[in-house]
């Protein structure tokens, strides 16, 4: 009996271990993952703020910007962090901060301004997007003013595909019609594990506040 007691016991401290193991990469994850992109994104974000006057990293307008350079930070719905918004939207935008479809507009300009974030288990800026509702309103500030978007439709409430690009038009849904105001457009992961699904919500620029 003696010796059938040292597999067993050492079978589950396997056991025990690797649960230990599986553990820890959630919480890294759903939790590390996540605090370390915003320590990232505080750190780009006051460095973009620092070079107001001096060089933001481009010239002239912000469309000038190279794939990858900070333009500016966006505070979210219910977080405190300023995360830096990346020209261009491939993986080292999104990877700690927030991904701007360049040929769309900016801020404060009439038209569309879209951008991209992930959701959690990518250390996502958007991963509470599915918990914004008409209403909450979202800061984007630029080294000139701090313009605040208020939602209009609610991300959890509009689900489209990649091909659906149409979100990306100066006004959404109306190819070739002429803006007369300020949208921005937010889009993200709508599930966690992966899918083709995209949540999409719209805000309305409602305010413009000089710096």
């Amino acid at each position: 009996m003696r010796s059938l007691r040292w597999p067993f016991r050492v079978a589950v401290a396997l056991v025990a271990a690797v649960v230990l193991a599986a553990v820890a990469a959630i919480g890294w994850l759903f939790w590390g993952k996540g605090w370390q992109a915003a320590r990232q994104a505080n750190q780009a974000a006051s460095a973009y703020m620092a070079s107001c006057g001096v060089d933001p990293g481009f010239s002239g307008a912000p469309g000038d910007a190279e794939a990858g350079v900070v333009i500016g930070t966006i505070t979210l719905p219910g977080s405190e962090v300023a995360w830096p918004i990346r020209a261009g939207v491939d993986d080292a935008s999104l990877d700690s901060g927030v991904g701007w479809y360049q040929q769309t507009g900016v801020p404060g300009e009439i038209g569309n301004m879209a951008l991209a974030g992930r959701r959690s288990a990518s250390g996502g800026a958007f991963d509470n997007i599915l918990g914004w509702n008409a209403g909450d309103t979202i800061d984007i500030t630029m080294c000139d003013a701090t313009y605040t978007y208020t939602i209009r439709v609610a991300p959890h409430d509009l689900t489209v595909q990649p091909s659906d690009t149409w979100v990306l038009e100066p006004v959404p849904g109306q190819p070739g019609v002429m803006p007369t105001s300020s949208w921005l457009t937010l889009i993200a992961n709508q599930d966690i594990t992966p899918t083709s699904d995209r949540a999409v919500g719209f805000a309305e620029l409602t305010a413009m506040t000089p710096r």
